[in-house]
């Protein structure tokens, strides 16, 4: 898709897992915007650590009438996620994951695993590690927003543990990530399946087809198109 396609300014929003305001994920993740805002982008940063996120209660309503059960602001973090254009994740490297606060708000994104909306969307990683593979933890993050329909751009990484630790050419790797982003939609999107995605939904779409009273949301979403095989 290009950018005329569009009609209006593209929107680019960045959300942060980190519970620290200006730690080094936070740093790439602003360089990030910054030069997404340069290339003409309309961005934002949402803090998730200053968000009421409840835990997913895993009651299944969100699957069987669409709505989640729990009145938080992962409502209106929803919305904000609709009405743009980029998602752009960023989260620490907590015990060889991503960070409790990136976990939760996931989890509560179920709906959108089940019935992936956001094809057209354009999306990025940025994660920091103090030891371990960032690699590891960007890579899985980029599958969560291919389960959500988005097409992963890339991702940067760095190394360090303490917030002045992130290095200049790790937020230079961050304004090239935005530079690729706007790319990417200058150029149209391309995005490309791995047999490991079509195996994800071949089991989704099974789950779904055996447990249609359960899931009705779910399967008025795929009605037409359940067919595992």
């Amino acid at each position: 898709m290009q950018l005329e396609d569009w009609g209006e300014i593209l929107k680019a929003l960045g959300i942060l897992g980190s519970p620290r305001r200006r730690g080094n994920s936070s740093v790439m993740l602003q360089a990030c915007l910054e030069e997404l805002s340069s290339e003409g982008f309309q961005t934002e940063l949402v803090y998730l650590q200053e968000k009421r996120i409840n835990y997913c209660l895993g009651c299944g309503t969100c699957l069987r009438e669409q709505e989640c059960a729990i009145n938080d602001d992962m409502d209106e973090l929803r919305q904000k996620i609709k009405d743009s254009n980029v998602l752009v994740l960023a989260s620490p490297v907590y015990f060889l994951n991503v960070s409790a606060q990136m976990k939760c708000f996931i989890d509560r994104m179920l709906s959108f695993g089940h019935r992936p909306s956001l094809r057209g969307y354009g999306g990025a990683i940025v994660t920091h590690a103090g030891v371990g593979d960032p690699k590891v933890v960007a890579e899985y993050l980029c599958r969560v927003l291919k389960a959500w329909g988005i097409y992963p751009v890339g991702y940067a990484i760095g190394f360090g543990v303490l917030p002045t630790d992130v290095k200049p050419d790790e937020v230079e790797k961050a304004r090239e990530l935005g530079r690729m982003i706007s790319r990417a939609f200058r150029e149209g999107l391309k995005p490309e399946a791995k047999k490991e995605d079509f195996e994800l939904q071949k089991q989704l779409i099974k789950l779904i087809t055996d447990n249609k009273e359960l899931m009705k949301a779910d399967y008025e979403f795929w009605k037409g198109r359940l067919n595992p095989d």
